[in-house]
This record gives structure tokens, sequence and C-alpha cells, in this order.
């Protein structure tokens, strides 16, 4: 079995990171390992709520010099485009939601307009740079959509998405919207869209 490769391989060269929802629980840990393990800027676009907590990231020696937060939230179409800007980056990795399944079931609300419009306002954001950019700096440009396997709804008896194989996902669960949006508006771009659907790794909340 070989070793996977190292963040500075997985990066190939892209300098500066813009990590949505990097002060939550596991963007907190992508940005910590960024910084801890490469060279690169990262940009922490965060609203900086309920889940947020920075603590561990201003614990290391890196942050001070190569980590910046950028308080802004994802449904505020004007700020989202100006971090973007602000960003100028090579690689987007968005991980910001929410994701409470209690909570969506209470106040659906809120979870559309975060998981929903604010990544309609970061693609659209993203969009803009993307076509702002050199040709030599469009290609390697990527947008990694880290979502989650619920977009597929409950899990069979052999552990396997009942939604998967044949029947939309739209029908299960409000995420897919997210999804939907992120992958035609990449693709529309002419970028190559990227999703990761991790299943939880400790057990639901």
């Amino acid at each position: 079995m070989t070793n996977p490769p190292d963040v500075p391989a997985l990066l190939a060269g892209r300098h500066r990171i813009l990590v949505t929802g990097g002060a939550g629980f596991i963007g907190g840990a992508v940005v910590r390992r960024l910084l801890s393990e490469s060279e690169a800027l990262v940009f922490n676009l965060d609203k900086c709520g309920y889940a947020s907590d920075l603590t561990s990231i201003e614990a290391l020696p890196q942050a001070e010099a190569r980590h910046q937060l950028l308080k802004v939230d994802l449904t505020d179409a004007a700020a989202t485009a100006a971090a973007v800007q602000q960003a100028d980056p090579d690689l987007v990795l968005h991980l910001a939601a929410e994701s409470h399944v209690d909570r969506s079931i209470e106040g659906p609300g809120a979870f559309i307009e975060s998981n929903v419009s604010g990544t309609f306002h970061l693609l659209q954001a993203v969009r803009a740079h993307w076509e702002e950019l050199p040709s030599e700096r469009r290609d390697p440009l990527r947008l990694h959509h880290i979502s989650t396997d619920e977009v597929f709804g409950s899990l069979g008896p052999t552990g396997r998405s009942l939604a998967a194989r044949h029947i939309s996902a739209a029908r299960f669960t409000r995420q897919p919207a997210a999804e939907c949006d992120g992958g035609l508006i990449v693709i529309a771009l002419g970028a190559q869209p990227l999703r990761t659907r991790p299943g939880p790794a400790f057990g639901g909340p």
C-alpha cells in the first residue's frame, strides 16, 4: 500500500488557498494542516458563528505570517465577492455549511440561506475571479466542495446509500441544491469541480 501524497504534492504549486468555514471543526483541521505542512498563504473565510473556534489555529507559530481571517457571511454576496478578490486564490476549499441535522429540521430557512444561497454567492465570486485571471492561472484554479454523504439520504442495511443508485438525492435532503449549483456553475466556467462527501468518522451529532 502506497503512502498518500503530502500536502505540497497535493497543492501542486498552488500558493494562495481560500478555505471557507475554516474556523469550524473540520475546516479548522484543514487550515492547521495547510499551515503546518506547506508554505501556502491561507485565507480563512468564516462568519465566526456559534460553532467557530480559532484557538487551535492561532496557537500555531505559522499562523501570524500565513493565516488571514476574513470574517464574512457567505449570504452577503458583496462581502463574499470582496473577500475572494482579496484572497486572489489558486485553490478554494469550500467547507462552510450549516450541518446539524436537528437544527435543519427546526429552522430550515437558515440552512437554505447558508448552504444554498451562500454556495451560490461563493461560486459567482469565484467565477468573476476566474474570468479576470491570466490564462496561466486559469487552468490550475480548482474549487473543491467538501460536502457530506447526507446528500444521498439514509444509509441502507449494508452501509450503502439508499439514494445513490437509482433515486435523485434531491428528494432526500436540502443540501443537494448547493451541490447542483456548484457543479453546474463551475463546469460552465471551464474549471474542474471537485467534490468530497465524507461520512462522519467519529459518529453523528
